[in-house]
């Protein structure tokens, strides 16, 4: 079935109006109300002034439109086809408007054998010339349309995924897997620690100028590591790996970017001090596991994200960086896809909307990078982690306040003694 553009476009209407005055510029040549001349003469050097040849143009006119007997029945039959076929020709995709083409030059060729022995006042041989040449020129017009929307996208994507993923997505739009289905990702939620308290001290044009600088940052370092921005939620960032392009990397590349942001924020405090704003400070959530990914939304809005529990869990532990005070807070999913890092449990819990629990860790670094000092104190975390779950207060208390005064945070050791002390007096 041939399927036309029920939408009108502008790009069609221009489309069409260049088709309709080729045409009219056809047609005129087919008449012969114009013509050129070409005359060419071989000299081989012999005349005085040695050259080979002359080649010489002039205009001309064979016939005159105003003094011109009738056109005939057929002149305006296959003008009224060729007319059809310059302004529908560009609502059509190519599919529909190569079998367009082919319906109009099958038409002209049965009205002059109907009309036979009549002569047109343009040859069937021209007509079909003309019907060949609108043919091709919307082939030539569609293509460069092509390619110059294919730069826009291109474009226009690259604001959100890696600039090398947009090109390819370009090129084959079909590997972007438009279509919903679950897939394992890992999902990345950045969050201003304070922003409502910190909002309240600047002036509207200070506000987005100190946003804008955040989002700069998280955005930047998103697409250096091949992640993708989902959405801007007020001051927070989602992104995603592993959709809607597929990676084997996910994991390392959504915590080396969670990393990574906790540094460019340092340097972007910098600026913010020189412009006299306050410095920020963000807390980032990491999750792994499956989702639904692929187009949702309406007929009047579509948007590719992705849904499910890793998005929930994500954006949960990332408020518990707060509780922690740690800058970044990783699933248990996420930091068993990484064996070659090091993490810091934290704790074991119910997040919101879910029943099964997450234990949820800090990220420390690669292994082979860490200190002897920092596996030791790992190790003494370990103990003290499992003592407390066994319920043994009193080695648990020797060990964080051990952790407390020769690691740290402090804030975070000192909610572990807290809890101990409530826990123990039951």
């Amino acid at each position: 079935m041939i399927i036309p553009y029920f939408k009108p476009a502008r790009r069609n209407v221009t489309f069409s109006l260049i088709l309709l005055l080729a045409l009219l510029l056809l047609v005129l040549t087919g008449l012969g109300v114009f013509r050129m001349y070409f005359s060419f003469d071989w000299t081989g050097g012999e005349g005085e002034s040695g050259e080979l040849f002359n080649l010489s143009v002039r205009g001309g006119n064979s016939y005159n439109l105003f003094e011109a007997s009738p056109f005939g029945s057929i002149f305006w039959s296959t003008q009224l086809i060729t007319l059809l076929l310059a302004i529908g020709l560009p609502w059509f995709r190519l599919i529909g408007g190569s079998v367009l083409a082919l319906l109009a030059a099958g038409g002209i060729v049965a009205l002059y054998i109907q009309k036979a022995p009549a002569v047109s006042n343009i040859p069937l041989e021209f007509e079909l010339l003309i019907v060949l040449v609108l043919y091709g020129l919307y082939v030539l017009l569609q293509y460069f349309a092509e390619i110059r929307d294919r730069k826009r996208f291109a474009s226009l994507l690259s604001q959100y995924v890696p600039p090398e993923l947009a090109s390819a997505y370009s090129r084959d739009p079909g590997s972007m897997g438009l279509d919903g289905e679950e897939r394992e990702i890992t999902v990345l939620f950045c969050d201003v620690i304070g922003f409502t308290a910190i909002s309240e001290q600047l002036q509207s044009h200070q506000i987005a100028t100190w946003l804008n600088g955040y989002f700069e940052v998280v955005s930047k370092v998103v697409v250096r590591h091949r992640g993708t921005i989902d959405k801007f939620m007020g001051d927070s960032v989602m992104a995603v790996w592993g959709a809607p392009a597929r990676s084997a990397t996910h994991a390392f590349d959504t915590l080396s970017a969670a990393m990574d942001i906790q540094g460019e924020i340092e340097e972007l405090n910098k600026r913010f001090i020189v412009q006299s704003l306050p410095e920020i400070q963000v807390g980032v959530g990491v999750s792994t596991g499956l989702a639904m990914v692929g187009p949702l939304g309406s007929e009047y809005r579509m948007d590719y994200t992705v849904v499910g529990d890793t998005v929930n869990i994500a954006q949960r532990i990332e408020a518990q960086t707060r509780k922690y005070h740690v800058p970044i807070v990783v699933s248990d999913k996420t930091a068993e896809a990484l064996p070659d890092m090091l993490f810091r449990e934290l704790d074991t819990v119910t997040v919101k909307g879910r029943k099964k629990p997450v234990t949820m860790l800090q990220p420390l670094g690669p292994k082979k990078s860490s200190t002897n000092e920092i596996k030791q104190f790992l190790n003494v975390h370990r103990m003290a982690m499992e003592a407390s779950k066994a319920g043994d207060w009193q080695k648990a208390t020797e060990l964080f306040t051990q952790l407390r005064d020769e690691w740290g945070p402090v804030d975070m050791y000192d909610l572990y003694l807290q809890g101990i002390e409530q826990a123990s007096r039951l």
